[in-house]
């Protein structure tokens, strides 16, 4: 089975940022994305001035933006079946 990474900005509009597909990944396409996924969520905890409230398991996370002084977006990256 194929995967992707998703994104979604307030839980609209998720669109596919990466895709793994087994036939690249030598059949280990979710293996692949939860790698691409951890890579993501590292860069995310090294910049806690700009990424406000992370939480994340092995297959999401999700932080808030700040947009403005008073307002934030909720940014969510997961991995789901293409």
């Amino acid at each position: 089975m194929d995967y992707a990474i998703y994104k979604t900005t307030d839980g609209k509009h998720p669109r596919v940022i990466h895709r793994f597909t087994q036939e690249a990944c030598n059949h280990k396409a979710k293996a692949a994305a939860r790698e691409k996924l951890n890579d993501m969520w590292l860069h995310v905890l090294q910049r806690p001035m700009l990424h406000h409230n992370p939480k994340g398991t092995k297959d999401e996370f999700q932080y808030d933006y700040m947009t403005s002084v008073n307002t934030s977006e909720c940014i969510r990256f997961y991995i789901d079946k293409l």
